[in-house]
This record gives C-alpha cells, structure tokens and sequence, in this order.
C-alpha cells in the first residue's frame, strides 16, 4: 500500500511522534510511506525514521513550481467562490500554498492521505478536493478545548463531511463533531511503543537521590508552572527529590524565573529536548503530568510502560482514559496544584505505595499496545481503499 502523511513538522511534538510511529510500522510491513511535512523547512526529522518511509518537505526545492495544470485546480476555485467571505479570508491568503501542497500530495501517488492536526487537516482537504482520494483526517488534540478560530471552525464543519473519515482519540472528541451530517468518525487512540529494556532489567536511578520527572513540550497548555508551584509547597519535606522537566518551547524564559522566584534552584533542571525519552524516563521515580488539556498524551503512555507511578491532572480527556486511578496512578483535580502537590507529596513519601502503582503501569500496554492500535489503523485504510468514495447516512455512524 502507498501511503501519504501530511503533518506540518516532525518537530518535537506528540502528534508528530505519532505519525513517525505509525509511519515506521507501515515502512516496517514493506509499505511505500511518504511522510510530507508542510512548514518544517527541509529539518532533520526529531525522530528516527524507517529507511523506507520517506521524508519531503513543502517548502524544498523540489516543490517550488506551482501547479501549471489550473483545470484540475478548479475543485480548489470552486471551494473558495462557494466559502463565506470571513472563509475566504482564510482560504485567499493561502490559496498558493494549497495548490502547491495539492500537486505536492499527488505527486507522490497515494492510495490513501492521513493528515494531522486540524488547520493541516483543513489545508489538506481543502487540497485534495476533487481528487478522488480517499483522506483520513487526524484529531489529535480535545476539540472541545481547543479553539482554532470562528473562521477555521467554520472550514472544519464544511470540510470534515468531505473526508473518507475523521479519527479522534476518545469519545468526548468524537462528541464534538456529532451536529455535522455526513461526517465518518472512529475512535483510535494513540499507540505506546514499548520500551527499549525489560522490566526485569535493574533500572538505573539517581546517584543522590530521587528524580521526579515531567516531560512535553515547553509551553503554558503544559502546566508547568503549576507543576514547579506544587514541586515548590513540598520540596522542603523532600530534599532527596530532583523535579526534571523535559522539552523545549516557547516558555522557557518563564519557567525558569519561576524556578529562581520559587527558591528551586538546585533543585530543578530544565534540560531540553531529548530525541531518547525512555532513556529519561527510565531514570525517574515518579512521572507528573500537569497539562491543563490533552489528546491522548504519548508521554504518559509511555512513562507507564516504562514501569513508572504517575499523577496527572484529571484533564478532560486523555489521561482519565489511560490512568486507572488508585490502580497505576493517581489523578487530581484539573489545575489544581495544591493537590497535586499533596498527590506527590503523598507517593514521594510512600515508597511501597509507588511500586505498588508502578507494578500494575506497564498494563497500558496491553490496552494500547501498539500491535492492537496498527490493527485498527490497518483495518481503517483497507476500508478506505477499497470504498467507493460514497458517504452514508448522514451522521456518526462507525465506531471501534
């Protein structure tokens, strides 16, 4: 099967670990997958790739004329006159770059397109309007808490309907979308890779103490000032524990006056973007997740397989589907940090309960293994590539 993702970088994002992920076990079947990012300027990707999945960007050389055949271009004139003028707004600005991305995605001959990420989804479709191939598009984040804009919410509701099938990560997402008539959704959540070691492997710690850990990247959707506010009501009763956040972004300059204005120095290290977080996460005794909203978080997925306790913030969706709370983790009141300074308080101070929590964790990879996601996304693209383009009755009519 040939396949086409379009994501807009392979930065260090989830959903981009994501793609790469699925990317590498379609590659790894002896699939054709091209993954086409559509502003990551001809960068490296952050995460290792299969030899056989290949990486093109918008913006390279390679794409640089536009398309010269405006007949089948028409489609995307077409959606542009029938928009409403704040629509088109949107559309006018970026109608070049949608019909280099269009003859960018056919010229690497797809049976079937997985786009990621709303406004990339709404290019995409946009894009690939009346091509005859079948797109899948990708919600990797909780709609309900993530505004896009009146314009571009206005795009999604026209476009989605157009799409082979909109895949969301919980049933609260797939909500969302229940008013639009003719719209296909299923609910796939995101797979865990399984760590790089056995859980029987001696895991190596701290060499002075212990090492509470977080990880994602460094912007305020993160919460991770009110992590630090919570590290900073129990690091006093706790002189042996080192909180690490891991990542890069936008934040870091604030993040790191509050370490200073909270009298964390020493205590906490910011020390960057990691292309190997298992490696990270195997060195730590307690994972936190102190997001104020999420998808269906990779890193908490992952720091449960790794054998870790975990506290996370009961967001809306994403961790209260992946989190057995008192089985193996603890959530908290969404954006509460005084009880998640108790959580943690409560778990650094009881070592027994810790590895009780830890020992049931690597679970979740029974529940979300990546074997037992790939078969629901295998089954989907067969679906796709074998249906006739026809739609059903109106409404949310598959599930898994």
């Amino acid at each position: 099967m040939r396949i086409t993702l379009v994501i807009s970088t392979l930065d260090g994002g989830g959903a981009e670990r994501v793609a790469a992920n699925m990317a590498n076990d379609w590659a790894a079947k002896g699939w054709d997958v091209t993954i086409l990012t559509t502003d990551f300027g001809g960068q490296s990707s952050c995460y290792t790739l299969h030899p056989r999945v290949t990486h093109l960007d918008l913006k390279s050389p390679r794409f640089d004329h536009l398309p010269s055949d405006w007949k089948r271009s028409a489609p995307v004139v077409g959606l542009i006159d029938s928009c409403s003028q704040s629509e088109r707004e949107v559309l006018i600005p970026r109608a070049t770059a949608i019909l280099k991305l269009r003859g960018a995605i056919s010229s690497t001959a797809p049976e079937v397109v997985i786009s990621y990420i709303d406004r990339t989804n709404i290019r995409v479709l946009a894009a690939t309007r009346g091509l005859g191939l079948p797109v899948i598009v990708s919600e990797q984040i909780d709609p309900h808490e993530s505004f896009i804009g009146a314009e571009w919410e206005l795009l999604r509701r026209r476009l989605y309907p157009q799409a082979s099938h909109v895949t969301v990560l919980t049933e609260e997402s797939l909500d969302y979308f229940s008013s639009l008539a003719g719209i296909r959704g299923r609910v796939i959540p995101n797979p865990v890779t399984p760590p790089p070691f056995s859980s029987a492997d001696e895991i190596s710690r701290q060499k002075n103490g212990r090492l509470l850990l977080a990880m994602g990247r460094l912007d305020h959707q993160k919460g991770f000032d009110l992590l630090l506010r919570a590290f900073a009501l129990i690091a006093e009763r706790h002189p042996g524990w080192t909180l690490e956040i891991v990542g890069e972004g936008p934040v870091r300059p604030y993040l790191e006056s509050c370490v200073q204005n909270r009298g964390l120095a020493g205590r906490v290290r910011l020390p960057g973007f990691t292309r190997r977080p298992f490696d990270a996460l195997r060195r730590a005794d307690l994972f936190a997740m102190s997001s104020l909203d999420e998808g269906f978080p990779n890193v908490l997925l992952e720091a449960m397989a790794c054998g870790l306790a975990v506290v996370s913030f009961d967001c809306p969706s994403g961790p209260r589907h992946i989190i057995r709370h008192g089985i193996d983790g603890i959530l908290v009141p969404p954006r509460d940090a005084e009880a998640l300074a108790a959580a943690l308080d409560h778990l650094m101070g009881d070592e027994a309960e810790r590895q009780q929590l830890a020992a049931r964790a690597p679970e979740v990879t029974e529940r979300f293994g990546i074997e037992t996601i790939m078969r629901m996304w295998d089954a989907l693209l067969f679906d796709c590539v074998k249906a006739d383009h026809s739609r059903p009755a109106p409404g949310l009519t598959e599930h898994t």
